[in-house]
């Protein structure tokens, strides 16, 4: 008795070897131009947490880089538990500076689009954001320059908005940096919703 069973269609190329084809589709969401605003949070003061309201306009140069020509924050401050506390005890914390403005310029890296099923009802289309830049950055008392690194996921509402859940660390410099570096951190998320021309 013989039993046949069916293998995976391969194409042949024109020196006689099989190779199995591969689909990937184009960018269903392209676009040139992008204006977002978010609401952020800075969580790493004990003492005082940072509610964030900012808004960025990012430059589109490809399907795989963007230029984030500029991003700036404006920080809330509230006062956390712990600073309720030692005040009953008429205790102050160390007078710690707490950052007010920030303004960046970043480039982005796309490297993941992905599209998903959402209930087997419908579609829905996403990417991975990578990015780096510098900026500066307003305290109560001082001001810095600043790297970033950052890393954000992007689901998309239609062609044109879009939502935006990013993460950042921003790491601030003294002016006696290259003497006794002295770097102050600034972890920040945001959830933003963007509109893309």
């Amino acid at each position: 008795m013989l039993v046949e069973t069916a293998g995976p269609a391969l194409a042949q190329e024109a020196d006689g070897e099989a190779y199995a084809p591969v689909a990937v589709q184009n960018r269903l969401h392209t676009h040139t131009n992008e204006f977002a605003v978010f609401l952020g949070v800075l969580p790493m003061d004990a003492f005082r947490k940072g509610i964030t309201l900012s808004g960025s306009y990012t430059l589109h140069i490809s399907d795989l880089f963007a230029w984030e020509v500029v991003h700036g924050f404006n920080s809330f401050h509230v006062d956390t538990a712990l600073s309720e506390d030692l005040a009953a005890f008429d205790l102050a914390p160390t007078p710690f500076e707490v950052l007010n403005l920030m303004v960046t310029s970043n480039l982005l890296f796309k490297p993941v689009y992905w599209k998903g099923a959402w209930l087997n009802d419908s579609l829905i289309y996403g990417e991975l954001l990578l990015m780096v830049g510098g900026g500066y950055g307003w305290f109560t008392r001082s001001s810095k320059p600043l790297v970033n690194l950052g890393l954000g996921m992007r689901l998309f509402l239609s062609r044109a908005f879009s939502i935006r859940l990013e993460i950042r660390h921003h790491m601030f410099f003294d002016d006696s940096v290259f003497s006794s570096p002295d770097l102050h951190h600034e972890l920040w998320t945001g959830l933003g919703v963007s509109l893309s021309l």
